[in-house]
């Protein structure tokens, strides 16, 4: 995860969390996802296509990345309806995430990687959004020193993005975003990772 991604996402959702003031009062366009029973989860509920600056703090001199993901229906974490936290604009997003699966294809032939986790929104102001998505990764990085390469010191990472968002009509959104992949010292006492930023287009089902 590493302290530069860990400074990337809290500064991204603190921005977001200063703006959502006005959150209790966003139209259904921009609002939070509902939550679906366990039973009636669809993994494949929305589909996301991107294209991303690849890793431009430490070039591997492949510059585009392709970004595919899948995001499931919400999925109720327990306790969501329960009223001090379904009325509570500040907190009832987090008790409704969405599963996320996907990859982040390097065009160039350099680092590419595989994800999974989980997707948090927050509602800003009518179809504007803040994204948080964290999970993990593996990755198909070179294991020792190589030009032009990063070695991301093992093959399993975490994974944390970031991004603001705009709801254009019921079934179609657009995020800018950020995201880093690292493995926060766990396996070596370095910590190299890979920073990507771009922009997503999803088309919910």
């Amino acid at each position: 995860m590493g302290w530069r991604g860990l400074t990337i996402g809290a500064g991204l959702v603190g921005a977001a969390l200063a703006c959502s003031s006005a959150a209790a009062q966003t139209v259904d366009d921009g609002a939070a996802p509902q939550p679906t029973s366990v039973y009636s989860l669809s993994l494949i509920q929305e589909v996301r296509f991107g294209v991303f600056a690849h890793n431009v703090i430490h070039n591997e001199n492949a510059p585009v990345d392709v970004s595919v993901e899948t995001l499931s229906s919400p999925l109720a974490f327990p306790g969501w309806n329960n009223p001090a936290i379904a009325t509570n604009p500040w907190v009832n997003w987090f008790f409704v995430p969405r599963i996320n699966l996907g990859g982040m294809i390097n065009t160039g032939g350099k680092t590419s990687y595989g994800f999974g986790g989980f997707t948090w929104r927050i509602p800003i102001y009518g179809p504007l959004f803040f994204e948080g998505e964290l999970g993990g990764a593996i990755n198909d990085a070179v294991r020792r020193p190589t030009p032009n390469r990063v070695d991301m010191g093992c093959v399993a990472t975490f994974r944390e993005s970031g991004g603001f968002g705009a709801q254009l009509t019921q079934n179609i959104d657009v995020i800018v975003s950020v995201e880093h992949i690292s493995h926060a010292s766990f396996c070596t006492k370095t910590n190299p990772g890979i920073t990507d930023f771009g922009i997503r287009i999803g088309y919910k089902f």
